[in-house]
């Protein structure tokens, strides 16, 4: 009985925390893959933010979730060519469906 009450108090805690992971949203402005990344640029209060994650198909207007990732300063991006201010590297991106 005390396992399967821990067992399923682990449940419980892990998909809190899965939830949480891809707690962020926003809507996509353009993405730009390469071979590594794709390259995400989202509309933050009214201010672009670049996200960066492994390869995901996404079109301007989608709506994704993200976890929080880290934030690089000054992050050259070789295939791009490009140094940005600012990249959050996330984990995870994963398209809201419409309703």
């Amino acid at each position: 009985m005390k396992f399967t009450s821990r067992l399923l108090c682990g449940v419980a805690l892990l998909t809190t925390l899965m939830s949480a992971v891809l707690a962020e949203e926003a809507k996509v402005v353009s993405a730009t893959n390469t071979l590594s990344y794709t390259f995400i640029e989202i509309d933050r209060d009214g201010k672009p933010l670049w996200l960066a994650s492994d390869v995901v198909e996404l079109k301007p207007g989608d709506r994704i979730s993200f976890d929080e990732g880290f934030v690089m300063m000054n992050f050259r991006s070789n295939d791009l060519e490009r140094t940005f201010p600012n990249m959050t590297f996330v984990e995870k991106v994963k398209v809201i469906p419409e309703k």
